[in-house]
């Protein structure tokens, strides 16, 4: 039989489906994974066509990009940015520091403005102005309103240190600085606040005060710094406004003395303030502010400009053209418990204590005219003391509004007639002679040199004054017998202001009043016109605080010095309102007692009330969070400082992409 095993045939050779099956295997049995690995990928290339390639390479670009995309939007979306600590903030002042202390500061902004950093008070106003704790950790008032009681925190210290043994703050540094402001020696502003007010000592930490009658702001006036007493104790009061503790404070507020720098003269040229470390409260992002003083506006923008400092602390609105080309700097306009007002001293000038001839000036004034030329329309009009934005303005439109024409004829009523300009001349001229006459009477027989020289001095007199302030003559006056109807507007020397009384000046000129306009300069004003009351009409500003309380400005105990009823006014029903106002526990009726005072001012005419202005402070970009829409004082600007910030990092804040 044949041998099958050993036969010979013709070979079989496997399909091409076959081979490749097989060829599976065999890369199978040298890498089980179904996907490439990188020593595999590598050779792609080689066995890819060109366009193969070219394919390939947009997708991984593709791919790269779309993992570059997804990663970006999920780093932003959950890694958002946050303040760091970090950076320094340069600020221009108008003016310099005298006194940075808390109960001497109250006449300087500049030094309102540093006090307010470095001192702390039992409470304070945060950015809304809502009182909140500060150096107190809480307060109770009692039912008839007359005893405020405060706790102060625990583990307070003032800011001079040394080594481990900081200086604690305790109640006797509240009563002394209390005692202090109530000493006449010390001559503290603050004096009128706290007038018949006593304060006692509970415990370290527990102080009591006791007031007269109630009255339902004593909190905002608890706002004040308190002064450090094993410092401040060693100082005489006669001598509290010599010591180089007001120009190197030790306080417990937020910020701390640094350094100051002076220029050859000795004048105060920069002042630079650091965090403090002991401060109870929260501790600022920024790691340092400076203050640079300038003697004027212009000069501050100017430095601004340059960018030697980031932010001047007031813009005033006639200026603000001058910064229009700097597009890094923001300007934040606030709302400001302020008026101004025309006030009259019927004492300096007789015709003002005739009520028709008040209406008659109140009538020829264009306020909105005002509005627009002297702050460009930067506030509003007001017809009062109580300010459209205050909770205690409910009135209606009760003002009087502008008619020359009833002005005109009120004056004719009361017998003031239109003269022309010629018939003023020659009134003038007739006036010289008969005081010539009088005087050439009254000096027979002496030396005709002594009679020249009073002819030239009663000549002298008749001349109008301020004459560089004059603008061409006006169409006609009024004369009511031997007598000229006129009138010297005072005003302090502030653009604002300046421009509002020559508006003044001009409507009165367009009813027939000669106005002779005295401008003073802002250092001057208080010690010279504001204190003795020398002026006739005195235009001005009035900042009341956040509580519209008119006590200190309309009741009759304030009108001489340190009072501030600029008016005189003196109305025994006005009075009683106010006084009752202040007991007033209830706000309706708080505010019915305003309304009724309100309207006895509308009917007497003291004043005239022109407008309340906005503030307008101007930072560089780089300042972050300034979250503040009103100020009472500018020192108010900084409620929110400790928010402040320049530098960010981001922080992952949770999530997902989507």
């Amino acid at each position: 039989m044949p041998d099958t095993n050993n036969s010979s045939g013709p070979e079989i050779k496997p399909s091409f489906h076959q081979r490749n099956k097989l060829d599976e295997k065999l890369v199978y049995s040298l890498n089980k994974s179904r996907v490439p690995n990188l020593r595999q990928l590598k050779h792609l290339p080689r066995i890819l066509k060109p366009k193969e390639r070219k394919i390939f390479n947009i997708a991984l670009i593709l791919i790269g990009l779309s993992l570059l995309f997804i990663a970006g939007a999920f780093y932003f979306k959950n890694f958002l940015p946050a303040p760091e600590v970090g950076g320094q903030y340069v600020e221009g002042l108008i003016g310099a520091p005298q006194y940075i202390n808390p109960v001497l500061s109250q006449t300087n902004d500049v030094d309102t403005d540093i006090a307010r950093l470095v001192f702390a008070g039992l409470v304070k106003f945060d950015k809304n102005f809502q009182l909140i704790a500060d150096l107190a950790e809480d307060w109770q008032v009692s039912e008839d309103q007359k005893e405020y009681t405060f706790t102060l925190r625990d583990q307070l210290f003032w800011q001079d240190h040394q080594g481990d043994a900081p200086q604690p703050i305790t109640s006797d540094d509240v009563i002394f600085t209390v005692k202090s402001i109530q000493d006449p020696d010390f001559k503290s502003p603050l004096l009128v606040s706290l007038r018949g007010v006593t304060v006692e000592k509970i415990d370290e930490r527990t102080i009591k005060f006791i007031l007269p009658e109630p009255y339902p702001a004593f909190l905002e006036v608890m706002t004040f710094g308190i002064l450090p007493e094993h410092i401040w104790g060693e100082i005489t009061p006669i001598n509290a406004n010599l010591t180089e503790y007001n120009l190197k404070p030790v306080g417990s507020g937020a910020w701390k003395f640094k350094s100051l720098a002076k220029d050859r003269l000795g004048n105060i040229k920069s002042y630079t303030l650091i965090p403090n470390p002991l401060y109870h409260g929260p501790k600022p992002y920024l790691e340092q502010i400076s203050f640079k003083f300038y003697p004027d506006f212009q000069t501050a923008i100017q430095a601004l400009k340059n960018n030697s400092i980031e932010g001047i602390s007031f813009l005033p609105k006639e200026l603000k053209k001058d910064l229009s080309s700097k597009k890094d700097a923001t300007q934040y306009s606030f709302d400001l418990p302020q008026y101004t007002a025309i006030f009259f001293n019927q004492k300096e000038n007789e015709n003002l204590k005739d009520k028709k001839l008040r209406q008659a000036l109140t009538l020829s004034i264009d306020k909105s005219k005002i509005l627009s030329q002297a702050l460009q329309l930067e506030g509003q009009i007001i017809d009062g003391p109580i300010l459209p934005n205050s909770e205690e303005d409910k009135s209606t439109d009760e003002g009087i509004k502008f008619d020359p024409d009833k002005a005109n004829q009120l004056l004719e009523e009361l017998g003031w007639t239109k003269i022309t300009r010629e018939n003023y001349r020659q009134f003038l001229t007739e006036q010289e002679a008969k005081k010539n006459k009088a005087v050439e009477s009254s000096t027979e027989g002496q030396p005709t040199g002594e009679t020249a020289s009073a002819t030239t001095a009663t000549s002298t007199d008749l001349v109008e004054p301020d004459a560089n302030n004059q603008k061409p003559e006006q169409e006609f006056y009024r004369r009511k017998g031997d007598a000229i109807l006129e009138i010297t507007l005072t005003t302090v020397n502030q653009p604002e202001n300046v421009t509002a009384a020559e508006l003044v000046q001009t409507f009165w000129q367009n009813i027939g009043v000669k106005v002779n306009l005295q401008i003073i300069e802002s250092g001057k004003i208080r010690r010279e016109v504001i204190k003795p009351r020398n002026y006739q009409a005195l235009l001005f500003g009035i900042i009341f605080g956040s509580d519209p309380d008119p006590y200190p400005f309309w009741h009759s105990s304030q009108v001489q010095d340190p009072g501030l009823n600029l008016s005189m006014f003196a109305n025994r029903n006005a009075d009683k309102l106010l006084e009752d106002a202040r007991k007033t526990l209830n706000e309706d009726e708080r505010m019915k007692k305003y309304q009724e005072f309100q309207k006895i001012l509308i009917d007497e005419l003291p004043a005239i009330f022109l407008y309340n202005p906005t503030y307008t402070y101007v930072v560089d970009k780089k300042i972050k969070n300034i979250d503040i829409n009103r100020v009472i004082v500018p020192a108010d600007r900084f409620n929110n400082l400790s928010d402040w910030y320049i530098k960010t990092k981001r922080i992952y804040k949770g999530g997902d992409l989507y």
